[in-house]
């Protein structure tokens, strides 16, 4: 009988060291746990940051922490949004799952390293908990900055003026002479361009010169314009990408200015009160080469309402205009491949002053 009761004596004894062992082995059976937890929380961000991008329904794959939005406008017809929320891309969405990647990786470590040291490593969780929570910062940023406003749009909308076949009608009441380029809201050159899948405006309204000069009123009369704009103020909305097209692209240091002129009118024909309708021929500057470019757009006299609602006064005048270049045909042709199309359109929206007659 004693032998019996050492025997099962001893065999619980093995039992608890055998346990013993395999909790020593696999590091902490509670601590597996623990350790699975701060993964959970890049994952919860991770599907709240897609949620986001699903939601903006815009498949963008570059982030932008400040999206420019057009919206509406009655006098300038697109505006730029004072609104400019947080807009989630596919890149965020990679880099917090390759942080919860990293956890799961770091937790392995951190299991090996206890099971070999016996103790528990306190600092090193902590510090996995810290990691884990940044990524749920983002999402939650971009939720609390807001949708983005009603009825807006992400880029410009494509030119609807058709060309006017011939003839030149129209009368704007107006004073005749130089109508000089303001810096205003209303005033930019904008680029609409589409690479890696993704379609997006380059604005630029930084340091914009020029002048209109002819007569409103009768524009059988000669007309001019011209007007230049500072090649390193391209905004493309994501500043790696701004940045990008200025050195890589624009060349801005070697040619600070692109430029757009008018030398002649082809066609013109009323529009609505005050308005005209044109088709000019003129050339665009750009990277070091001149293209000959057919313009299509607007010229138009605010009313007195309008000048109010934008703040400006004085004889002003409104121009609205279109026109696009075929990339082989520009210096950009090495890098056309680079593009999802062959052309480029381009957008000037300007606002003009009466200067002198």
């Amino acid at each position: 009988m004693l032998e019996s009761v050492g025997t099962a004596w001893g065999s619980q004894h093995n039992v608890a060291s055998h346990r013993s062992a395999s909790r020593w082995r696999t590091g902490y059976p509670e601590g597996v746990k623990a350790l699975v937890s701060p993964v959970a929380v890049p994952i919860a961000a991770l599907i709240a940051a897609l949620v986001r991008w699903q939601v903006q329904g815009s498949r963008n794959v570059y982030t932008a922490l400040e999206k420019r939005f057009y919206i509406p406008d009655p006098d300038l017809g697109w505006r730029v949004s004072a609104e400019h929320p947080i807009w989630l891309g596919l890149e965020v969405c990679a880099i917090i799952a390759a942080i919860a990647g990293g956890l799961v990786a770091v937790g392995w470590i951190i299991r090996r390293r206890e099971a070999k040291r016996g103790q528990r490593a306190t600092l090193l969780r902590a510090a996995s908990w810290i990691v884990a929570g940044v990524p749920l910062a983002v999402p939650i940023l971009a939720f609390a900055s807001g949708p983005g406003p009603a009825n807006a749009i992400g880029t410009l909308p494509a030119a609807t003026i058709k060309g006017i076949e011939a003839g030149i009608t129209g009368i704007i009441d107006a004073p005749a002479g130089r109508y000089e380029v303001v810096e205003h809201a209303g005033t930019a050159i904008t680029a609409h361009l589409s690479a890696g899948h993704e379609d997006f405006d380059a604005r630029f309204g930084g340091g914009i010169r020029g002048a209109w000069q002819g007569d409103p009123h009768d524009l059988t009369r000669p007309v001019t314009t011209e007007v230049s704009v500072l090649a390193a103020s391209v905004d493309t909305g994501i500043d790696d990408r701004s940045k990008h097209a200025r050195e890589a692209y624009l060349l801005a240091d070697k040619h600070p200015k692109i430029s757009v002129t008018i030398d002649r009118l082809i066609a013109a024909t009323q529009a609505g009160a005050n308005t005209v309708g044109f088709r000019a021929g003129g050339t665009l500057a750009l990277i070091g080469k001149t293209h000959a470019v057919e313009i299509t757009g607007t010229l138009k006299k605010p009313d007195a309402a309008a000048l109010a609602r934008l703040g400006l006064s004085g004889e002003i005048l409104f121009v609205q205009a279109d026109f696009a270049v075929v990339i082989k045909e520009t210096a950009l042709a090495s890098d056309a491949g680079t593009f999802d199309g062959d052309r480029i359109p381009i957008h000037v929206s300007l606002v003009l002053r009466h200067t002198s007659g």
